[in-house]
């Protein structure tokens, strides 16, 4: 079942639908309202449009880190494996 998600940010309403369940539409939700929080301020100043595609940008480069993270406890991980260790 589809369910929407509708913020405000610098005086826009915004609404996704989503089919993820319930508890991942919330967190979303929650993170999404932490970011435009962080970032209401810089509406005055800055276009929306700016202000959203830093967002954007913020969010990636944590993707990025953390999959760069990832790859070295998998790394980490194989490396004990072939060393004997107990995984």
């Amino acid at each position: 079942m589809a369910m929407k998600l509708t913020l405000e940010f610098g005086g826009r309403e915004f609404t996704l639908t989503s089919n993820e369940p319930p508890e991942v539409v919330d967190e979303v939700k929650k993170r999404l309202e932490k970011s435009l929080k962080e970032y209401e301020e810089y509406v005055d100043e800055f276009p929306r449009e700016d202000v959203l595609f830093v967002i954007l940008a913020n969010a990636i480069l944590q993707q990025i880190e953390m999959e760069k993270r990832m790859e070295e406890i998998v790394a980490k991980l194989k490396e004990w494996s072939y060393e004997g260790g107990v995984v």
